[in-house]
C-alpha cells in the first residue's frame, strides 16, 4: 500500500461532541469519537456508517493507532488508544492515559473534574470519501484517522479559529459564540459590533484576537 503523503495543513478537526466520556482512577478512559449520522458540522459533513472501517483496518494491518493527543496539539501526546470500534452509533475509542507523565497526569485531572469532557476527532479525507448530498451538505464516507484527542467543550480555541475563518455572514458568528458558552442576546450584541471588524483581510489574526478577548471576557466573569 502506497503511504498518503502526510500534509498537517490538510487534518480536519471535527467539533467536540457533548457526549460523556468516562473515566477510572488508573487512566482508562473511553467514549465515542465520532458519531453517525446527525444534523451536519459547520463544514456541512455527515458521517457516514463505514467511514472508519478502511483507516482502523490499516492501523490494525500496521499495528498502530491514532495519536491520543490533549486539544489537537500534535506536540502534546497524553497516552495511547487501545480499542477502536465501529458500531450502530459511531466510532467507540478507549486507551489509557499515561500518568507517568506530568501532562498526562494534568490531562486526567482536567477530565475527573469535569473540566475537559469530550473527544474530538483529526482526519483527512480520502479521495472520492466526501460526497455532496445536496443544500450544503456533505457525506463523509471515508476518513483517514490520524489523531483523537481529549478536548473541553466547547472546542479548543484552534478549532474556533478555524470555524471563525470560514465565516461569511453574522449569524454564523452568533452561532459560534453561542456554542462557545455566551448567550444568545449576548452573542448577536457582540457580532453586531465586532463582525465589520472581522470581516476583511488579515482574517486570522482578527480571529484570534477576537477569541482571545471572548476567553479573557469568560475568564473574568467565572472569576467573580
Amino acid at each position: 500500500m502506497q503511504s498518503q503523503k502526510f500534509d498537517p495543513t490538510a487534518i480536519r478537526l471535527a467539533p467536540a461532541l457533548d457526549l460523556e466520556v468516562k473515566a477510572s482512577g488508573e487512566g482508562l478512559i473511553e467514549g465515542y469519537a465520532s458519531t453517525f449520522g446527525g444534523k451536519p458540522d459547520r463544514a456541512g459533513d455527515i458521517v457516514a456508517v463505514g467511514a472508519f472501517k478502511q483507516t482502523l483496518a490499516e492501523h490494525a494491518r500496521e499495528g498502530t493507532t491514532p495519536a491520543m493527543l490533549w486539544s489537537h496539539q500534535i506536540e502534546a501526546p497524553i497516552g495511547k488508544w487501545t480499542a477502536l470500534q465501529e458500531d450502530r452509533d459511531g466510532l467507540h475509542v478507549a486507551g489509557r492515559i499515561n500518568l507517568k507523565t506530568t501532562r498526562g497526569r494534568e490531562a486526567f485531572e482536567h477530565i475527573a473534574a469535569g473540566d475537559a469532557g469530550a473527544f474530538s476527532i483529526g482526519y483527512l479525507v480520502r479521495e472520492g470519501g466526501r460526497k455532496y448530498l445536496g443544500d450544503g451538505v456533505f457525506s463523509l464516507t471515508d476518513v483517514d484517522l490520524v489523531e483523537i484527542s481529549v478536548v473541553t467543550v466547547p472546542a479548543n480555541p484552534r478549532a474556533r479559529i478555524a470555524a471563525v475563518k470560514s465565516l461569511t455572514n453574522k449569524g454564523e458568528l452568533v452561532d459560534l459564540l453561542h456554542d462557545a458558552g455566551l448567550a444568545k442576546a449576548a452573542a448577536k450584541q457582540i457580532a453586531n459590533g465586532g463582525w465589520p471588524a472581522l470581516s476583511g483581510d488579515d482574517t486570522q489574526q482578527k480571529a484570534a484576537r477576537l477569541l482571545a478577548a471572548i476567553d479573557a471576557a469568560t475568564a473574568r466573569l467565572r472569576s467573580e
